[in-house]
């Protein structure tokens, strides 16, 4: 294989890998939606989640409250002891049929109306130690709407709440989620407000509140809450999946559009291709295959296309060209030999004209030169240049070959070229009576049958 060859190949090869790189890179960027949207389902809580924690050390800034029946002015007498950082004690009386006491931690530091958002809340773990007689504990998370809480009223934002069994003397450890929350029945009671406010709302909740259970017996309550970890998630399970649906479509209108831009592609270039080989068709049906110039139907076309494209009179000339004894040239070395004498012949004529002018095989041995814009002198010198080119060129084992011309030249408007042609043929003929290898411009005194 050439050194020419071998790069053909190497560049083909090279051509075909980054065609199939460039094809392959929807595919790969599916492969990876695919593998991002099942690591998305399957760890979405670990992607998209989000952690908070309260401790004792952590929310020494946050403003809180211990709190009892005492406080409600109803004849309550529980005592109750401030230990700080998420501890209390307190001691239940008989007193109050419905005694309670209560830590209240303020989520935005301070007793304020901006909250935490806790829509998207996935559990909330509370670790403490209870010490005590109680069977149960309840936790209470106070959400501020501007639609009904009022910031000087600590019961105006709705109280969701949830009861959990305790574990009097042990550390215990209890996970709640959103769905375990409730609207407190008293609430609801006091605030009598329209139904679509009676549903649980964890969008800003402003405090979170331990307490003393519903049946809490009378006697001493110790608590200590050790941590409070609420894990939440950036967007909600319909966020999450509605980011997902709106990537599968954002990369299905993509591809959508790589195939269609592709498929434009394809057809555009089908379309050149079409045209190109349609061109090279109809130019192939102009030329003679044997020289390659110009084929008769080719010189009508290509002659028709130049005097269309003028205005009024102009110069033009037609050389009809013959080969002197072609037939005995045949005859003596064989038509292949012939083949190659008359491909050689154009060759000549071809390289010896004007840019402008126009070369056809006009057929057999005959060959028509059109020059435009040229005058009689003009038209002489190149049939006469074209003459000596031909005898002087080397045609192989059949020794010199020459050629007669005939000329026709005139000035005029909208030239037809048949009737040129056949004027032409006229001089040609007396080029052959004057002995061949000679040129002949048409005058008025000749004829064929002189």
């Amino acid at each position: 294989m050439s050194t020419k060859g071998l790069k053909d190949r190497i560049a083909g090869f090279a051509g075909k890998g980054l065609r199939l790189a460039a094809s392959a890179k929807f595919e790969v960027a599916l492969l990876g939606l695919l593998l991002l949207t099942a690591g998305a389902i399957a760890g979405k809580d670990q992607l998209l989640g989000r952690t908070v924690v309260f401790t004792p050390q952590n929310t020494t800034r946050n403003a809180h409250l211990v709190f009892s029946d005492g406080d409600a002015g109803v004849g309550g007498k529980t005592a109750t002891y401030d230990k700080g950082g998420l501890k209390w004690d307190c001691d239940l009386h008989v007193q109050h049929p419905y005694r309670y006491c209560g830590y209240e931690l303020f989520l935005d530091g301070d007793r304020g109306i901006h909250g935490l958002d806790l829509s998207n809340m996935r559990a909330m773990r509370i670790t403490m130690m209870y010490k005590g007689e109680a069977t149960s504990f309840r936790v209470h998370l106070k959400n501020f709407d501007p639609s009904y809480s009022i910031r000087a009223d600590d019961e105006s934002p709705q109280y969701l709440r949830v009861e959990a069994d305790t574990t009097p003397g042990k550390l215990q450890t209890i996970e709640f989620t959103t769905a375990d929350f409730g609207v407190a029945d008293w609430w609801l009671r006091k605030h009598r407000l329209a139904p679509q406010f009676g549903r649980p709302k964890f969008d800003n909740v402003t405090s979170l509140i331990f307490e003393t259970g519903t049946e809490a017996p009378v006697g001493h309550h110790s608590f200590e809450v050790r941590e409070v970890l609420i894990r939440k998630a950036i967007l909600s399970d319909a966020q999450g999946y509605l980011l997902l649906l709106g990537m599968w479509i954002v990369m299905i209108v993509a591809y959508l559009g790589y195939r269609v831009a592709n498929l434009r592609k394809a057809l555009l270039e089908r379309q050149t291709l079409e045209a190109l080989a349609l061109r090279e068709a109809q130019e192939a049906a102009r030329r003679d295959h044997l020289t390659g110039v110009l084929n008769r139907r080719g010189m009508i076309e290509a002659f028709d296309g130049m005097a269309g494209q003028r205005r009024g009179a102009f110069d033009l000339a037609v050389i009809l060209i013959d080969i002197d004894h072609f037939k005995a040239l045949n005859d003596t070395h064989g038509h292949d030999f012939g083949d190659k004498v008359l491909a050689a012949f154009a060759g000549v004529i071809g390289r010896n004209v004007r840019m402008q002018d126009m070369v056809a095989r006009w057929g057999g041995e005959e060959f028509v030169v059109v020059c435009a814009d040229v005058d009689r002198r003009g038209a002489q010198k190149i049939a006469e240049k074209l003459r000596e080119r031909v005898e002087g060129h080397d045609f192989g084992p059949c020794g010199p070959v020459t050629a007669s011309f005939g000329i026709h030249w005139a000035n005029g408007a909208q030239p037809d070229l048949s009737r040129m042609v056949s004027l032409a043929d006229t001089a040609l003929y007396a080029a052959k009576a004057a002995g061949r290898n000679c040129c002949r411009l048409l005058r008025a005194d000749m004829s064929k049958a002189a």
